[in-house]
């Protein structure tokens, strides 16, 4: 496969991990109110997982590094698991998402710095042997 046709991978997999992102916190909101079980939240982190390994693949497939974000998703565990160790409230929910939006907004802004090196990988010599 080339590097061509996956030009759209590094996009998608943003998306598709920012979805992920977005449902983990909602699955807290939900679990806050005991609308959502440890199980429901443990789904939306392993899709979060899945998500996050296609985004680090989707960088790596165009030579760029993503071992600063490999951390986080370790440490997003850690913090779920702390959350999920209360019983289900919204204060419970209140004293841990600092940490938890905190993680995921360290991975976009680690994200967003790659932003430069992928648009000048993607732009690079493969659009100059077409």
């Amino acid at each position: 496969m080339s590097f061509r046709s996956d030009r759209s991978d590094v996009t998608m997999a943003v998306h598709n991990l920012i979805r992920s992102m977005k449902a983990i916190q909602e699955s807290l909101r939900l679990w806050s109110f005991s609308q959502a079980t440890p199980e429901q939240v443990s789904d939306c982190y392993m899709q979060f997982g899945v998500q996050f390994n296609a985004i680090v693949n989707a960088f790596e497939g165009y030579g760029i590094g993503t071992g600063d974000l490999h951390p986080i998703p370790a440490s997003l565990r850690a913090a779920l698991e702390n959350l999920l160790g209360e019983d289900p409230s919204q204060a419970a929910l209140a004293m841990h998402m600092p940490e938890i939006r905190g993680l995921l907004y360290e991975l976009l802004q680690g994200l967003k710095a790659k932003q430069a090196a992928w648009k000048a990988a993607k732009s690079g010599p493969l659009s100059a042997g077409s």
